[in-house]
């Protein structure tokens, strides 16, 4: 009993911590008094309750950023305050290759802010945002709108062949979990279907045949599978892949596929970082 209390207060303590750090970094971010209340009552909301399951795209309130000049939209109660601050850990940004930057696909695209940033440091770049659960789409879309038709957004989910796949929700997720071998128990605590389309042919699609600069791939456990039937990267010159599991076999699986390859270690996971020669 006292062991479990124990972990209870470790636990909201170190959620106490992370979510008073992200809001520090944001509050730096943002302009505008009214901005800045805003971001205080996202940071108080995540610090004192916990975080809505699958949070509604209607809930997302704006708050202007300074370093894109735009608006952006967050829900309460979720994982949007950690895809605000994300960009500043400057996780996504691609290897070091020649230009150009002309063409930039992120698979995984949650509310769209990983592409915004690209789109301001990569001002020439086209980019491709795919993303499968409806409510991260929804909020997505508007913080892309000022894009305009340098964007172009997609709700799908990204796979290595055209199949319909299942979206399981887990604890501590950006979005939802792709899966194609569902448990009954899985099952029954919901789960949503989704389309999926083929990998290369949405890109050929995205590029009209030209090569893709440079990928991110945030799809949580998906990108095993994604990058063992990893045909579709023939045309991609470089990419970032984000694991969480198969440690020891992303660089020879990238290595496989033509790539010059490495991995990068995190407290929490890591990253493929893979480049053509």
């Amino acid at each position: 009993m006292v062991r479990n209390i124990l972990r209870w207060i470790y636990a909201r303590a170190r959620r106490t911590f992370w979510n008073l750090r992200r809001g520090r970094r944001c509050l730096r971010s943002v302009s505008g008094l009214s901005s800045k209340a805003r971001v205080v009552r996202l940071v108080a909301e995540s610090c004192a309750l916990p975080d809505v399951e699958q949070p509604l795209a209607r809930t997302a309130i704006a708050v202007h950023d300074a370093r894109y000049g735009q608006d952006l939209w967050l829900r309460p109660r979720s994982t949007d305050l950690a895809a605000f601050d994300f960009v500043e850990e400057r996780y996504h940004l691609p290897p070091e290759i020649d230009p150009p930057f002309d063409h930039i696909a992120v698979f995984g695209a949650n509310i769209g802010i990983v592409l915004v940033d690209l789109a301001a440091r990569f001002p020439e770049a086209r980019l491709l945002a795919v993303e499968p659960y409806a409510q991260n789409a929804a909020v997505a879309r508007r913080n892309l709108a000022p894009l305009g038709d340098r964007c172009t957004f997609v709700e799908t989910a990204v796979w290595h062949e055209d199949a319909e796949l299942e979206l399981i929700w887990t604890e501590d997720a950006w979005g939802f979990n792709l899966a194609r071998n569902v448990t009954a128990e899985e099952r029954a605590e919901g789960t949503h279907f989704v389309k999926a389309i083929e990998a290369g042919a949405l890109l050929d699609e995205f590029t009209g045949g030209r090569p893709v600069d440079f990928s991110f791939i945030n799809i949580e456990s998906a990108w095993y599978e994604l990058l063992r039937h990893g045909e579709w990267t023939h045309n991609v010159r470089s990419l970032k892949v984000e694991i969480v599991d198969h440690y020891e076999e992303v660089v020879p699986l990238l290595e496989s596929l033509g790539f010059r390859a490495r991995l990068e270690r995190l407290s929490w996971g890591g990253y493929g970082v893979a480049t053509r020669p």
